[in-house]
């Protein structure tokens, strides 16, 4: 059977809703097409070494928070990682005392990665563990973020460079990099991760 045009029926208003939605809180699109894991990157060596250090009793039973990235994945496979809600860089309270973030620092082999061609042949390979950047803060802090996921170095946030606070003030624009998994399957993806916090 043919199917003329005058069949064919596009009710764009039927969307409208949806579309404000959006447009008010833009992090509902991530939710309802992304599917978001965690990752917990591990205390920045020097932090680990001043609580190694310390004598005061108070210090030592602080309960450090474990600094959460997220980890987005799109339809496509690729994956955005940047600071999940619950990073201390996140938290009002915790931020009065770690300060605010003045600058991210890319790590040299993610600045200088090649990242071109179809296939991205000569791109920076990442393991999970692999540090894509360091955040420092006006207080001294400095806080690692990993790659998560094994994959192909696509794109670092070079925006950061320059608005350091962006990671911070909006972490949906502030991401940090955009990598390509090694591999289709989500459960090896996703090896290192948990699917909440």
């Amino acid at each position: 059977m043919d199917v003329t045009s005058t069949q064919i029926t596009y009710d764009i208003s039927a969307y409208a809703q949806l579309d404000e939605q959006l447009r008010i809180k833009p992090e509902l699109y991530l939710d309802r097409y992304f599917v978001q894991q965690f990752f917990a990157c591990a205390i920045a060596g020097k932090r680990k070494h001043e609580e190694a250090e310390s004598t005061d009793a108070e210090t030592k039973d602080e309960v450090i928070p474990r600094e959460w990235q997220y980890v987005r994945m799109a339809p496509n496979k690729l994956c955005v990682i940047g600071l999940a809600s619950s990073h201390p860089l996140l938290d009002p309270e915790l931020r009065k005392h770690i300060g605010d973030v003045i600058k991210v620092e890319f790590a040299d082999n993610v600045k200088n990665s090649v990242i071109k061609g179809k296939r991205k042949k000569q791109s920076l390979r990442l393991m999970p563990s692999t540090k894509l950047c360091t955040i420092h803060t006006s207080d001294g802090k400095e806080y690692v973020v990993r790659a998560a996921v094994k994959g192909v170095l696509m794109e670092w946030n070079a925006r950061l460079e320059t608005d350091p606070t962006l990671v911070s003030r909006c972490p949906e624009q502030g991401f940090v990099a955009i990598i390509k998994p090694s591999t289709d399957d989500n459960q090896k993806i996703f090896s290192d991760c948990v699917p909440s916090i």
